[in-house]
Protein backbone atom coordinates (compact mmCIF):
# COMPACT_ATOMS: atom_id res chain seq x y z
CA UNK A 1 0.00 0.00 0.00
CA UNK A 2 1.85 3.49 -0.99
CA UNK A 3 2.11 5.98 1.54
CA UNK A 4 -0.36 8.42 -0.03
CA UNK A 5 -2.95 5.77 0.31
CA UNK A 6 -2.82 4.69 3.86
CA UNK A 7 -2.61 8.47 4.92
CA UNK A 8 -6.08 8.90 2.70
CA UNK A 9 -7.48 5.57 4.23
CA UNK A 10 -6.48 6.36 7.97
CA UNK A 11 -7.95 10.27 7.61
CA UNK A 12 -10.77 9.13 5.98
CA UNK A 13 -12.21 5.83 8.81
CA UNK A 14 -11.50 9.18 11.26
CA UNK A 15 -12.84 12.46 9.74
CA UNK A 16 -14.57 11.83 6.72
CA UNK A 17 -18.05 11.44 5.76
CA UNK A 18 -19.32 8.19 7.33
CA UNK A 19 -22.72 8.89 7.32
CA UNK A 20 -24.46 9.52 3.80
CA UNK A 21 -27.86 7.49 3.24
CA UNK A 22 -26.33 5.94 0.19
CA UNK A 23 -23.15 4.44 2.45
CA UNK A 24 -24.52 0.95 2.53
CA UNK A 25 -23.62 -2.76 0.96
CA UNK A 26 -26.41 -1.88 -1.22
CA UNK A 27 -25.12 -1.99 -5.14
CA UNK A 28 -28.30 -0.37 -6.14
CA UNK A 29 -28.46 3.04 -3.42
CA UNK A 30 -24.40 3.18 -4.49
CA UNK A 31 -25.33 3.39 -8.30
CA UNK A 32 -28.14 5.61 -7.93
CA UNK A 33 -26.20 7.89 -5.83
CA UNK A 34 -22.94 8.17 -8.06
CA UNK A 35 -25.58 9.14 -10.96
CA UNK A 36 -27.51 11.63 -8.87
CA UNK A 37 -23.67 13.30 -7.76
CA UNK A 38 -22.56 13.58 -11.26
CA UNK A 39 -22.34 17.94 -11.15
CA UNK A 40 -24.84 17.73 -8.32
CA UNK A 41 -23.66 18.61 -4.81
CA UNK A 42 -24.36 15.56 -1.79
CA UNK A 43 -26.86 18.11 0.14
CA UNK A 44 -28.78 18.64 -2.79
CA UNK A 45 -28.58 14.95 -3.56
CA UNK A 46 -29.10 13.98 -0.12
CA UNK A 47 -33.26 14.27 0.07
CA UNK A 48 -33.68 13.35 -3.95
CA UNK A 49 -32.10 10.49 -3.12
CA UNK A 50 -34.13 9.43 0.06
CA UNK A 51 -37.00 10.13 -2.12
CA UNK A 52 -36.07 8.32 -5.11
CA UNK A 53 -35.25 5.28 -2.98
CA UNK A 54 -37.99 5.18 -1.37
CA UNK A 55 -40.28 4.99 -4.58
CA UNK A 56 -38.05 2.69 -5.88
CA UNK A 57 -36.40 0.35 -3.66
CA UNK A 58 -34.60 -1.89 -6.03
CA UNK A 59 -33.91 -2.49 -9.61
CA UNK A 60 -36.68 -4.22 -10.34
CA UNK A 61 -39.18 -1.72 -9.18
CA UNK A 62 -37.39 0.68 -11.17
CA UNK A 63 -37.40 -1.01 -14.68
CA UNK A 64 -40.86 -1.81 -14.33
CA UNK A 65 -41.67 2.12 -13.49
CA UNK A 66 -42.92 4.46 -16.19
CA UNK A 67 -40.35 6.97 -17.38
CA UNK A 68 -42.99 9.48 -16.24
CA UNK A 69 -42.75 8.72 -12.75
CA UNK A 70 -38.59 8.43 -12.58
CA UNK A 71 -38.39 11.91 -14.69
CA UNK A 72 -41.04 13.37 -11.86
CA UNK A 73 -38.59 12.13 -9.05
CA UNK A 74 -35.68 13.62 -10.64
CA UNK A 75 -37.71 17.06 -11.30
CA UNK A 76 -35.34 19.88 -10.07
CA UNK A 77 -32.43 18.50 -9.84
CA UNK A 78 -31.41 18.97 -13.30
CA UNK A 79 -29.64 16.95 -16.23
CA UNK A 80 -32.35 14.94 -17.09
CA UNK A 81 -30.63 12.75 -19.53
CA UNK A 82 -29.36 10.98 -15.59
CA UNK A 83 -32.84 10.26 -15.44
CA UNK A 84 -33.15 8.65 -18.34
CA UNK A 85 -30.08 6.59 -18.89
CA UNK A 86 -31.14 5.08 -14.89
CA UNK A 87 -33.93 3.88 -16.25
CA UNK A 88 -32.73 2.67 -19.82
CA UNK A 89 -30.09 0.89 -17.36
CA UNK A 90 -32.70 -0.49 -14.98
CA UNK A 91 -34.50 -2.38 -17.54
CA UNK A 92 -31.19 -4.25 -19.10
CA UNK A 93 -30.31 -5.24 -15.59
CA UNK A 94 -33.94 -6.81 -15.00
CA UNK A 95 -33.41 -8.35 -18.40
CA UNK A 96 -29.84 -9.61 -18.58
CA UNK A 97 -28.25 -9.56 -15.31
CA UNK A 98 -31.48 -11.43 -13.14
CA UNK A 99 -31.93 -7.69 -11.31
CA UNK A 100 -28.40 -7.25 -10.15
CA UNK A 101 -25.37 -4.95 -10.56
CA UNK A 102 -22.67 -6.39 -11.99
CA UNK A 103 -19.58 -5.80 -10.32
CA UNK A 104 -16.95 -6.48 -13.32
CA UNK A 105 -15.98 -2.81 -15.27
CA UNK A 106 -16.24 -4.12 -19.03
CA UNK A 107 -19.93 -4.65 -17.92
CA UNK A 108 -21.01 -1.77 -16.09
CA UNK A 109 -18.46 0.11 -18.43
CA UNK A 110 -21.48 -0.76 -21.40
CA UNK A 111 -24.38 0.35 -19.19
CA UNK A 112 -26.28 3.56 -20.13
CA UNK A 113 -24.74 6.59 -18.08
CA UNK A 114 -21.91 4.82 -16.75
CA UNK A 115 -18.31 5.76 -18.06
CA UNK A 116 -14.83 5.53 -16.53
CA UNK A 117 -15.19 7.62 -13.46
CA UNK A 118 -18.56 5.86 -12.38
CA UNK A 119 -17.79 2.45 -12.92
CA UNK A 120 -14.67 2.82 -10.88
CA UNK A 121 -17.05 4.55 -7.36
CA UNK A 122 -19.78 1.69 -8.28
CA UNK A 123 -16.65 -1.10 -8.51
CA UNK A 124 -15.10 0.21 -4.91
CA UNK A 125 -17.75 1.57 -2.92
CA UNK A 126 -20.27 -1.18 -3.64
CA UNK A 127 -18.23 -4.51 -4.14
CA UNK A 128 -14.98 -3.31 -2.04
CA UNK A 129 -12.84 -3.83 -5.39
CA UNK A 130 -10.13 -1.50 -7.45
CA UNK A 131 -11.74 1.01 -8.68
CA UNK A 132 -10.45 4.77 -9.91
CA UNK A 133 -12.67 7.79 -9.62
CA UNK A 134 -11.77 10.97 -11.37
CA UNK A 135 -14.60 13.82 -10.34
CA UNK A 136 -13.71 16.81 -10.22
CA UNK A 137 -12.92 16.70 -6.09
CA UNK A 138 -10.68 13.86 -7.16
CA UNK A 139 -9.21 15.47 -9.99
CA UNK A 140 -8.03 18.70 -7.61
CA UNK A 141 -6.73 16.61 -5.58
CA UNK A 142 -4.09 14.98 -7.42
CA UNK A 143 -3.54 18.31 -10.06
CA UNK A 144 -2.31 19.61 -6.74
CA UNK A 145 -0.65 16.97 -5.28
CA UNK A 146 1.73 16.24 -8.31
CA UNK A 147 1.92 20.24 -8.89
CA UNK A 148 0.81 19.53 -12.35
CA UNK A 149 -0.29 22.92 -13.99
CA UNK A 150 -2.12 21.32 -16.89
CA UNK A 151 -5.20 22.55 -17.86
CA UNK A 152 -7.57 19.94 -15.95
CA UNK A 153 -10.29 20.12 -19.16
CA UNK A 154 -7.62 18.89 -21.21
CA UNK A 155 -7.87 15.34 -22.86
CA UNK A 156 -4.25 14.86 -21.97
CA UNK A 157 -4.39 15.83 -18.76
CA UNK A 158 -7.53 13.26 -18.26
CA UNK A 159 -5.17 10.56 -19.58
CA UNK A 160 -2.38 11.35 -17.41
CA UNK A 161 -4.30 11.66 -14.05
CA UNK A 162 -5.95 7.99 -15.15
CA UNK A 163 -2.77 6.86 -14.90
CA UNK A 164 -1.30 8.26 -11.92
CA UNK A 165 -4.48 7.76 -10.08
CA UNK A 166 -4.09 3.61 -10.64
CA UNK A 167 -0.19 3.97 -9.66
CA UNK A 168 -1.68 5.21 -6.00
CA UNK A 169 -4.28 2.98 -5.42
CA UNK A 170 -4.39 0.43 -2.45
CA UNK A 171 -4.18 -3.06 -2.10
CA UNK A 172 -7.11 -3.28 -0.22
CA UNK A 173 -9.60 -1.41 2.09
CA UNK A 174 -10.89 0.32 -2.10
CA UNK A 175 -14.22 1.56 -0.12
CA UNK A 176 -12.47 4.01 2.46
CA UNK A 177 -9.76 4.98 -0.15
CA UNK A 178 -12.38 6.15 -2.46
CA UNK A 179 -14.79 7.84 -0.05
CA UNK A 180 -11.58 9.14 1.37
CA UNK A 181 -9.94 11.46 -1.51
CA UNK A 182 -13.32 11.81 -2.47
CA UNK A 183 -14.09 13.17 0.84
CA UNK A 184 -10.58 15.02 1.32
CA UNK A 185 -11.57 17.39 -2.26
CA UNK A 186 -14.66 18.08 -1.02
CA UNK A 187 -13.82 18.85 2.77
CA UNK A 188 -10.13 20.33 2.76
CA UNK A 189 -8.81 20.64 -0.54
CA UNK A 190 -11.34 22.96 -1.81
CA UNK A 191 -11.45 25.09 -5.02
CA UNK A 192 -10.44 28.07 -2.90
CA UNK A 193 -8.85 28.75 -0.02
CA UNK A 194 -8.19 24.97 1.01
CA UNK A 195 -7.49 23.71 4.97
CA UNK A 196 -4.23 22.61 3.85
CA UNK A 197 -2.77 22.80 7.71
CA UNK A 198 -5.32 19.68 7.93
CA UNK A 199 -4.74 17.36 4.88
CA UNK A 200 -3.10 14.12 5.78
CA UNK A 201 -0.68 14.32 2.80
CA UNK A 202 0.20 18.11 3.09
CA UNK A 203 3.76 16.75 3.69
CA UNK A 204 4.54 15.65 0.04
CA UNK A 205 1.88 17.99 -1.80
CA UNK A 206 3.76 19.90 -4.27
CA UNK A 207 1.09 22.57 -4.82
CA UNK A 208 1.26 23.52 -1.00
CA UNK A 209 5.35 23.18 -1.25
CA UNK A 210 5.35 25.67 -3.99
CA UNK A 211 2.24 27.43 -2.71
CA UNK A 212 0.24 27.29 -5.51
CA UNK A 213 -3.07 26.12 -4.11
CA UNK A 214 -5.41 28.61 -5.59
CA UNK A 215 -3.50 28.15 -8.90
CA UNK A 216 -4.10 24.68 -9.61
CA UNK A 217 -6.58 23.23 -11.21
CA UNK A 218 -5.79 25.72 -14.08
CA UNK A 219 -8.68 25.75 -16.74
CA UNK A 220 -9.04 26.71 -20.38
CA UNK A 221 -11.20 29.49 -20.25
CA UNK A 222 -14.56 27.98 -21.93
CA UNK A 223 -16.34 29.19 -24.91
CA UNK A 224 -19.12 31.76 -23.63
CA UNK A 225 -22.42 29.86 -22.84
CA UNK A 226 -24.88 30.08 -25.59
CA UNK A 227 -28.01 32.50 -24.94
CA UNK A 228 -31.31 31.62 -25.84
CA UNK A 229 -34.69 33.65 -24.94
CA UNK A 230 -38.27 31.42 -24.21
CA UNK A 231 -41.40 32.74 -24.09
CA UNK A 232 -43.68 31.02 -22.09
CA UNK A 233 -47.49 31.29 -21.72
CA UNK A 234 -48.56 30.53 -18.18
CA UNK A 235 -52.52 29.78 -18.78
CA UNK A 236 -55.22 28.54 -15.94
CA UNK A 237 -58.47 28.35 -14.93
CA UNK A 238 -59.52 28.28 -12.01
CA UNK A 239 -57.29 25.88 -10.03
CA UNK A 240 -55.26 24.29 -13.30
CA UNK A 241 -52.42 25.04 -15.26
CA UNK A 242 -52.04 23.89 -18.96
CA UNK A 243 -48.88 22.04 -19.45
CA UNK A 244 -47.88 20.45 -22.93
CA UNK A 245 -45.16 17.25 -22.94
CA UNK A 246 -41.66 18.18 -24.67
CA UNK A 247 -41.24 15.18 -26.90
CA UNK A 248 -38.43 16.85 -28.92
CA UNK A 249 -34.75 15.84 -28.27
CA UNK A 250 -32.79 18.58 -26.32
CA UNK A 251 -32.26 19.80 -22.42
CA UNK A 252 -36.09 19.50 -21.61
CA UNK A 253 -37.08 16.03 -23.76
CA UNK A 254 -40.34 14.19 -22.67
CA UNK A 255 -40.87 17.17 -19.32
CA UNK A 256 -43.81 18.91 -19.06
CA UNK A 257 -43.47 22.69 -19.85
CA UNK A 258 -45.79 26.01 -20.66
CA UNK A 259 -46.83 26.65 -24.36
CA UNK A 260 -45.70 28.79 -26.37
CA UNK A 261 -47.59 31.49 -28.63
CA UNK A 262 -46.94 29.49 -31.79
CA UNK A 263 -48.58 26.71 -30.37
CA UNK A 264 -52.17 28.10 -30.25
CA UNK A 265 -54.50 29.25 -33.43
CA UNK A 266 -55.85 33.02 -33.43
CA UNK A 267 -58.79 31.54 -32.39
CA UNK A 268 -57.58 30.29 -29.37
CA UNK A 269 -55.11 33.25 -28.64
CA UNK A 270 -58.48 35.65 -28.68
CA UNK A 271 -60.18 33.25 -25.86
CA UNK A 272 -57.47 34.19 -23.78
CA UNK A 273 -57.42 36.56 -21.11
CA UNK A 274 -54.34 38.76 -20.17
CA UNK A 275 -53.09 38.84 -16.63
CA UNK A 276 -49.91 39.83 -16.12
CA UNK A 277 -46.45 39.82 -17.49
CA UNK A 278 -44.36 37.18 -14.88
CA UNK A 279 -40.82 38.47 -13.80
CA UNK A 280 -37.86 37.64 -16.36
CA UNK A 281 -36.23 34.75 -15.28
CA UNK A 282 -32.45 33.52 -15.79
CA UNK A 283 -31.97 29.87 -15.80
CA UNK A 284 -28.16 28.91 -16.48
CA UNK A 285 -27.06 25.27 -18.06
CA UNK A 286 -23.84 23.78 -18.49
CA UNK A 287 -24.12 25.36 -21.89
CA UNK A 288 -26.45 27.47 -22.17
CA UNK A 289 -27.96 30.67 -20.58
CA UNK A 290 -31.55 30.88 -20.66
CA UNK A 291 -33.86 34.26 -20.79
CA UNK A 292 -37.17 33.29 -19.59
CA UNK A 293 -40.31 35.50 -20.36
CA UNK A 294 -43.48 34.07 -19.13
CA UNK A 295 -47.11 35.80 -19.72
CA UNK A 296 -49.77 34.40 -17.49
CA UNK A 297 -53.22 34.46 -18.87
CA UNK A 298 -56.55 32.94 -17.61
CA UNK A 299 -59.77 31.38 -19.73
CA UNK A 300 -63.02 31.13 -18.35
CA UNK A 301 -64.02 27.78 -19.96
CA UNK A 302 -60.94 26.00 -20.55
CA UNK A 303 -62.83 23.50 -23.12
CA UNK A 304 -63.11 25.93 -25.09
CA UNK A 305 -59.46 25.67 -25.94
CA UNK A 306 -58.85 23.44 -28.60
CA UNK A 307 -55.67 21.62 -27.93
CA UNK A 308 -54.04 18.26 -28.78
CA UNK A 309 -54.88 16.27 -25.27
CA UNK A 310 -52.22 13.53 -26.05
CA UNK A 311 -49.44 16.42 -25.48
CA UNK A 312 -51.29 18.89 -23.83
CA UNK A 313 -53.42 18.62 -19.87
CA UNK A 314 -54.98 20.56 -17.83
CA UNK A 315 -52.81 19.98 -14.39
CA UNK A 316 -53.61 21.10 -10.64
CA UNK A 317 -51.04 22.57 -8.36
CA UNK A 318 -51.34 19.05 -5.76
CA UNK A 319 -50.81 17.13 -9.05
CA UNK A 320 -47.69 19.03 -10.75
CA UNK A 321 -45.28 17.73 -8.22
CA UNK A 322 -46.39 14.00 -9.88
CA UNK A 323 -44.78 14.89 -12.89
CA UNK A 324 -41.74 15.89 -14.81
CA UNK A 325 -40.95 19.58 -14.63
CA UNK A 326 -37.89 21.37 -15.25
CA UNK A 327 -36.98 23.46 -12.10
CA UNK A 328 -38.46 27.08 -13.79
CA UNK A 329 -41.70 25.38 -14.41
CA UNK A 330 -42.16 24.24 -11.00
CA UNK A 331 -40.81 27.72 -9.44
CA UNK A 332 -43.67 29.61 -11.80
CA UNK A 333 -46.50 27.47 -10.81
CA UNK A 334 -45.47 27.19 -7.37
CA UNK A 335 -45.55 30.81 -7.20
CA UNK A 336 -48.39 31.94 -9.34
CA UNK A 337 -51.00 29.56 -9.43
Amino acid sequence: MTTFSKKIINWQKRDGRNDLPWQTKNPYHVWISEIMLQQTQVKTVIPYFHKFIKNFPNIDSLAKAKPEKVLALWSGLGYYSRARNIHKTAIILQKEFNNILPNYYEDLIKLPGIGISTAGAILSLAFEKPGIILDGNVKRVLLRYSGDQSPINNIKTQKNLLKFAENLLPEKNFRSYSQGIMDLGSLLCKPKNPTCCECPIKRNCLAKELNFQNQIPFKVPSKPKKERDINWFFIFSKDKVLLRRNEKKGIWQNLWLFPEKNMFSKSNLNLLEKKEVLPLLTHNLSHQKLTISTMKYSIEQRDRLKIDRSSFAWVKKSDSGKMGLPKPVKEIINNYL
